[in-house]
């Protein structure tokens, strides 16, 4: 579900140690669409020794929440009676910097790091602002043994950033949206191996999160359990449900069966998934039950990518130009004029043009180039088209009506009542069509966050704002300028660090991020991004650059004054 693009876990959710974001230099690689499912070999936490010193104590435990148990027994044998009796390792985690380790001292074991994010319940990620420090003494004690032993553990599980790296990874949970018609990811981070898909299909069957729930389905009425999930020699999870399935409809068990697809395969070695229910096997597709991605398609969180064209404007008139092709054979679109913003649809046949000094809202069809006047208002800026065909228009206005709406030739009331006030500098839209990512401009501080639309009949409202900016990756220093989205659940932002362009590709939930460049280009004032990964930097000159690799941008076409790729 993820595009294969190089990343620096500077958050360490994932599969490496993490350090912090480089500006320069060589990348660490690794293929976030692995997302590992098993996790080889696992080193068993140890009990504690007998005569352990408190040290050995708290390191004794701190590698001992971060393998997974059921219930932790060997980590609360760190414990005392009482605390272990208190302490609830299934209420989140928090991650702390791994370059920080606890200090001893004649008063006690004291941890004293910067914390990285928070895990909650659910498993979904917050990113801690930059320099949150985090402070924790461990309480050591003699317990009726006169063994040293912890009293005051953290709420819930308390892992260094290399360790979480290696024993936790990221699963996109997909639920349908309120329209039941696309499969949404709402990323949560999982324990490897099968009891990460586990809990995985544990997470599903509970909803989507806090969030999300807003745009997204329900759970099923009827109350149903994972039993187990088990993964074959071929890549297919076996998942075995409990409860009321026999009351489940066909239909109910079709989509259920979609978002167990979509949710299991974003984990490496999962090819497949056949359910049972109560022993039953549901045979939804074929005689042997097994269902793939193949078989709910239409509903992916993103389509397959429909052209290779790059959209330009130059000189007020927009222009198209294929991929691998001799930029000096770019071709016009239309014949309009005084355009400032252009958005290019999904199949390319179809872009979206601002013209009249922001006064008009156009559409012209590449191939007859006979323009539409779409929406008539002031002041439009931005225009970004949905996977759904509407057209989302942000306004240059810092306060009341910041965006406009255009769906099936009309326009639509749009409630942006849960976004941060200020003016809209940035708008891209995820290829489910439900997600926005933006940045945000208010009193001078530039805000990155997602929140994701609500579609009613004649309206659409935005909830579940969630900040990305301000974290490890993107500190107050670093301002956000531009973002799009290169994946179902992956962003490219572009961020100026003291006036100089910085490009990092970053999850949709903020915690893991690589600088990919340039280390050679002037002030950039746009980054035009395509869901198959396609990316082109623009300088604030016109002067073009496309995304080859990591630290690699080749300059491409000069004279730009905005690029779309479809």
């Amino acid at each position: 579900m993820r595009r294969p693009v190089a990343l620096i876990a500077v958050l360490a959710l994932l599969l490496t140690g993490c350090v912090s974001v480089p500006t320069s230099g060589p990348v660490e690689r690794h293929a976030p669409a692995a997302q590992q499912a098993n996790p080889g070999v696992e080193i068993a936490p140890v009990p504690p020794a007998q005569g352990a010193t408190p040290g050995l104590i708290v390191e004794g435990f701190l590698h001992a929440m971060a393998t997974y148990q059921a219930g932790y027994s060997v980590a609360r044998q760190f414990l005392t009676a009482d605390a272990s009796e208190q302490w609830q390792p299934e209420s989140g985690v928090e991650i702390y910097a791994a370059s920080s380790a606890p200090q001893v001292s004649d008063s006690g074991v004291v941890l004293t790091a910067s914390l990285v994010g928070r895990l909650d319940a659910q498993g979904t990620f917050t990113p801690a602002a930059a320099s949150t420090p985090y402070l924790h003494d461990f309480g050591l004690v003699r317990d009726n043994d006169n063994q040293w032993r912890i009293s005051q553990p953290p709420r819930g599980l308390l892992i260094s950033q290399s360790l979480f790296g290696s024993t936790w990874v990221r699963s996109d949970l997909c639920f349908w949206d309120v329209t039941g018609t696309v499969l949404v990811p709402d990323p949560r981070f999982v324990p490897k191996g099968t009891v990460g898909m586990q809990a995985t299909v544990r997470d599903l069957l509970a909803g989507p999160s806090t969030l999300a729930a807003a745009a997204l389905r329900a759970p099923l009425e009827q109350q149903l359990d994972v039993t187990s999930v088990t993964l074959s020699v071929n890549g297919v999870a076996e998942v075995d449900l409990a409860g009321p399935t026999d009351l489940l409809s066909a239909e109910a068990k079709r989509r259920l069966s979609a978002e167990l697809v979509w949710s299991l395969t974003s984990l490496e070695g999962v090819t497949a998934v056949r359910v049972t229910g109560n022993g039953s096997v549901w045979n939804l597709t074929n005689s042997t039950g097994e269902m793939n991605t193949g078989d709910f398609d239409a509903a992916a969180p993103a389509l397959p990518a429909q052209s290779d064209q790059a959209f330009l404007l130059s000189d007020g008139a927009i222009h198209r130009a294929g991929w691998n092709a001799d930029p000096a054979q770019s071709q016009p679109v239309g014949s309009l004029t005084r355009v400032t913003a252009i958005a290019a649809r999904a199949d390319a046949q179809v872009v979206a043009a601002i013209t009249d000094a922001g006064s008009r809202l156009r559409t012209v069809p590449v191939r007859e180039g006979t323009s539409r006047v779409e929406l008539a208002a002031q002041g439009m800026a931005l225009v970004r088209w949905t996977r759904q065909g509407e057209l989302l228009v942000a306004l240059e206005r810092s306060r009341g009506v910041r965006l406009r709406m255009v769906r099936d030739g009309r326009g639509v009331s749009v409630n942006t009542d849960a976004l941060p006030m200020g003016r809209i500098r940035s708008l891209a839209i995820a290829p489910d069509g439900v997600r926005v990512a933006m940045v945000v401009e208010e009193q001078g501080r530039w805000v990155l966050g997602v929140a994701s639309m609500v579609r009613e009949t004649n309206a659409v409202r935005f909830v579940g704002w969630r900040e990305l900016s301000g974290a490890t990756w993107a500190p107050p220093t670093h301002r956000p300028v531009d973002v799009g989205w290169s994946g179902p659940a992956d962003l490219m932002v572009l961020l100026t660090v003291a006036t100089v362009p910085q490009v990092v590709s970053v999850d949709s939930e903020g915690a893991v991020a690589a600088d990919v460049g340039p280390i050679d280009s002037t002030a950039s004032a746009q980054l035009a991004v395509g869901s198959d990964g396609r990316a082109v930097l623009r300088g604030s000159d016109g002067q073009t650059w496309r995304f080859v690799d990591d630290f690699v941008w080749e300059a491409w076409m000069p004279k730009v004054q905005q690029v779309s790729l479809p």
